[in-house]
């Protein structure tokens, strides 16, 4: 089958923050701001059926990216697109679908750079940083869903996933080929905790003064104590394992209970900064 060039257009559920484009497998992809659409132009396809599912997973690592890179959270609308295609003939096939509503959002940044005579070299504005490079990545998406749920524990389960599948990254990076010995390393009874001292450990080796930020809000939380320790307790014995378990017999959180329900709430910011953490050492230090 001859493939040719199509144009496929997907509706959002709210309006870009931020004007920002990258070109993922050949096909560019991007979003304007205050737009309620993001565009996934040259994709090489033979149908439409092709076109949509290629474009969908190009708009969906990019989406990925701008999550993880901009706190831009964004979702696609099921069955709302938009697909146009020109035959060398001229003849033009478009098939649409129930576009969205469009309302306006802005909070921008605009820095302005001048010589010493006072002349504007450059200007850079945050709502439209340019072109972005996406490295696949298996966290990042968790990390999106995560922001696209207001149920806390969901978004607690996805940003401990995100943290998990970069910590397990940074274990087989350090050569640790059975995540069993790092119990025998930290001395603790699970190897899943182990995980995460030792991605805590080595993101924040350098400079641990940020993590001991996050983790100040949290009551339990001792700042003259070690902090990688204590945070690691706080999000998996404390909230990862008691959200993953329902036995009547161990402690666990249980929707619907407000206080169980807070107490999710508020250990969510440190979480989010521990993925959010991660995810940036994945892309700089583990990603090509």
């Amino acid at each position: 089958m001859t493939r040719e060039a199509w144009t496929v257009t997907f509706a959002l559920d709210r309006p870009a923050p931020l004007e920002v484009y990258s070109e993922i497998s050949a096909m560019r992809v991007e979003v304007k701001e205050n737009n309620s659409q993001v565009v996934i132009s040259v994709v090489q396809a033979a149908s439409i059926d092709e076109a949509l599912k290629k474009a969908s997973s190009a708009a969906n690592q990019f989406l990925n990216e701008l999550s993880r890179k901009f706190n831009a959270h964004l979702a696609i609308k099921d069955e709302s697109y938009a697909v146009e295609h020109v035959a060398p003939s001229g003849e033009k096939q478009v098939v649409v679908h129930p576009e969205p509503d469009s309302c306006v959002l802005s909070e921008r940044i605009i820095l302005v750079k001048k010589d010493a005579s006072g002349k504007t070299i450059e200007v850079w504005d945050s709502q439209k940083p340019g072109r972005i490079d996406v490295k696949p990545s298996e966290a990042v998406p968790y990390y999106r869903r995560a922001h696209l749920t207001n149920d806390p524990f969901d978004s607690f389960r996805n940003l401990y996933l995100a943290s998990e599948n970069v910590s397990d990254k940074i274990r087989i990076n350090k050569g640790c080929r059975n995540k069993h010995d790092l119990k025998r390393i930290y001395g603790l009874e699970s190897s899943e905790e182990s995980l995460l001292r030792l991605a805590l450990d080595e993101c924040f080796a350098k400079d641990p003064q940020p993590l001991i930020q996050a983790a100040r809000h949290i009551h339990t939380f001792d700042d003259k104590q070690l902090v990688v320790p204590q945070v690691s307790e706080i999000l998996y014995k404390a909230n990862r394992c008691q959200l993953s378990h329902a036995k009547a017999s161990e402690d666990k959180k249980v929707p619907f209970n407000p206080q169980d329900e807070e107490e999710v709430k508020g250990v969510l910011p440190l979480m989010d900064f521990v993925a959010k953490s991660l995810l940036e050492y994945e892309q700089t230090s583990l990603l090509k």
